[in-house]
């Protein structure tokens, strides 16, 4: 008697394990927090999903990179001549400041641009989120290439 009551015991405890449904990944409506609008935004981008992506730009969205500033309309361009296969972010630092969150953190992807292989570039990233009503958006987002202490970019 005593297996049959341990056996029961471990079937009930295993069974236990399906109880409680996984944790699902957050969705814009239930996003809580800058960390994940960006992650989100990445999914969007990587997904090509542009009318998601441009919900979640501000129109009056400034973008800088090394090659100059970008407003919403030139970076839509961009980003649809970005095909990502894979990207990595690294840990995010979020600084809230009223209505805004600022977002840093360093990022690596691989895809190609314009059909180009872009290589596994890492950029150090800042966005900065802005609360309109109930809603979030990105209106400052900042990409700049990661290069070892004192050396020059080209």
């Amino acid at each position: 008697m005593p297996k049959a009551s341990a056996l029961l015991l471990v079937v009930f405890l295993l069974d236990g394990c399906t109880m409680w449904k996984e944790k699902q990944s957050p969705t814009w409506s239930s996003a809580t927090g800058a960390e994940q609008f960006e992650r989100l935004l990445w999914q969007e981008i990587k997904a090509r999903n542009w009318p998601e992506v441009e919900k979640r730009l501000g129109a009056n969205l400034v973008v800088v990179t090394p090659n100059g500033k970008r407003d919403r309309a030139a970076h839509m361009e961009y980003l649809k001549g970005l095909e990502i296969t894979d990207y990595s972010i690294g840990e995010m630092e979020v600084t809230p400041n009223g209505d805004d969150m600022v977002l840093t953190y360093t990022m690596t992807m691989q895809g190609t641009l314009k059909g180009q292989p872009m290589g596994a570039a890492t950029r150090q990233m800042l966005s900065v989120w802005q609360q309109v009503g109930t809603n979030w958006i990105a209106v400052v987002q900042v990409w700049m290439p990661v290069t070892p202490e004192g050396q020059q970019r080209k």
